[in-house]
């Protein structure tokens, strides 16, 4: 038997509650074959012991045939691994928290700055980290498109300061228009020196923008920053949650707590009808919560309104009430 049986094995193994494969989910970590045994590692994120039981059952029922010993385990098994020293930045803020998304297109960076906008109205202190190098977009949602960031006599880069909420992304910095075209290495490098040479006051609140994915600027955070949790942001589509899966999986790895997920965009109202309509389907929050093996924190809509402010930069003087307790309430839950 080889790699590629194994996989066809398991595609053909539906993870439980759902149309889609073990394979199709992407919790297939590593697969090892020799003459004697086969070796599966899963990354199991969900809690659920019920599930986990199915899961493996289905997999030891599938390979009974094979004649060859069957070995499996999980990530979450596994000893995690360790980061290096770090430097413990922004100091100033009592509580840091970064959004993140398994993939571009879900709203993260449109829920950091509602998060922040919320908070700045339950009365704290607010500032927003956009480390999203190659799409740094939170200038544009909170109106500071042009800004450029100053110097004080300290020789220290003072954060942009606008309706109250405090930023430092490198779109103050450089051309917003001009693509950044960096390897990792500058990334990191970038997103280091905007955390030194930032002199940020004392805040109750720091949130960090994270670029879609696992890669180098999420790691740089964790590796400069003390992180007190992270927010997954995602759609409740399957290929969303799927791609989560990793992501859970990489913050977990490296040592940073999850204080949950937000299903975004998941409904809107109709204009005509006045009924909310599902364009990813009705998924519940639990079942989201079962695959994903963490809390959820909130559903949040679509809206119309809110899109056109991101875009003119207005998000933080809209009164939409019903939108905004909807963040204030997941604010209540980090």
């Amino acid at each position: 038997m080889t790699k590629e049986d194994v996989i066809s094995v398991l595609s053909k193994i539906k993870y439980p509650g759902y149309a889609k494969s073990l394979v199709d989910f992407k919790i297939v970590k590593s697969i090892d074959v020799d003459d004697e045994e086969i070796k599966i590692v899963l990354n199991l994120a969900t809690k659920n012991e019920e599930t986990k039981k199915r899961i493996f059952d289905d997999i030891k029922t599938a390979f009974k045939g094979s004649g060859l010993r069957l070995m499996l385990s999980t990530v979450q098994d596994q000893p995690q691994s360790t980061t290096v020293e770090q430097k413990h930045m922004v100091q100033k803020a009592k509580k840091r928290v970064a959004v993140l998304s398994a993939k571009g297109g879900v709203g993260k960076s449109t829920f950091t700055v509602s998060l922040a906008i919320a908070l700045k109205r339950k009365g704290y202190t607010v500032g927003i980290f956009d480390a999203d190098i190659h799409g740094p977009n939170v200038p544009r949602m909170l109106g500071t498109l042009g800004e450029r960031a100053s110097i004080n006599e300290n020789k220290k880069i003072m954060p942009v300061l606008k309706d109250g909420i405090y930023s430092m992304s490198l779109g103050y910095i450089v051309d917003q228009e001009t693509p950044v075209i960096w390897k990792g290495a500058m990334v990191s490098k970038a997103i280091v020196e905007m955390l030194e040479s930032t002199e940020w006051p004392d805040m109750d609140y720091m949130i960090v923008d994270l670029p879609p994915g696992t890669g180098d600027a999420a790691l740089t955070i964790k590796q400069n920053m003390d992180v007190d949790g992270a927010v997954i942001v995602t759609t409740p589509n399957a290929l969303a949650v799927a791609d989560a899966f990793r992501t859970v999986d990489f913050f977990r790895q490296v040592g940073i707590e999850i204080s949950g997920f937000v299903e975004n965009m998941a409904y809107f109202v109709c204009d005509n009808c006045h009924n909310k309509l599902y364009p990813f389907g009705n998924v519940e929050p639990e079942a989201l919560e079962e695959a994903l093996g963490i809390s959820s924190l909130g559903v949040i809509p679509f809206v119309p309104e809110i899109e056109e402010a991101t875009d003119d930069g207005t998000l933080s003087t809209l009164e939409n009430k019903e939108y905004f307790d909807l963040i204030s309430d997941v604010a209540n839950k980090i």
